[in-house]
């Protein structure tokens, strides 16, 4: 089973993503000529079993795909949402590891301690 998650149409972003509130999503927007970065996914991998225990789900989706991302078409860099609570609460552009690993890691606690 794989970590991350590929979001293909609308209808499956607003139940993966808008619908389930309480978890940290965080959504890689890619093109479709470049592929998801996998350098990036080995971190995401990472994270993804380190932090096992809090409510945290990783995605992508090609920016083609769906109309509310249309901002993104085009771009050379990977973009990455951080959405919370059907909100978008951050967005890092470009491949930043560390950046992308403080906010994983920060913004999975605070609903992890909000829950406790």
């Amino acid at each position: 089973m794989s970590f991350i998650t590929e979001i293909t149409s609308e209808a499956q972003f607003k139940t993966e993503i808008l619908e389930t509130p309480g978890t940290l999503q965080v959504i890689e927007v890619f093109q479709s000529w470049c592929g998801p970065c996998k350098a990036v996914q080995s971190t995401f991998k990472r994270l993804y079993f380190d932090l096992n225990d809090r409510p945290l789900k990783f995605y992508s989706v090609s920016a083609e795909r769906l109309p509310m991302l249309r901002e993104y078409v085009g771009k050379c860099r990977p973009v990455f949402l951080f959405w919370k609570d059907g909100k978008q609460v951050e967005v890092v552009i470009g491949v930043q590891a560390p950046a992308l690993t403080q906010l994983v890691t920060g913004l999975s606690l605070i609903k992890a301690a909000e829950g406790a």
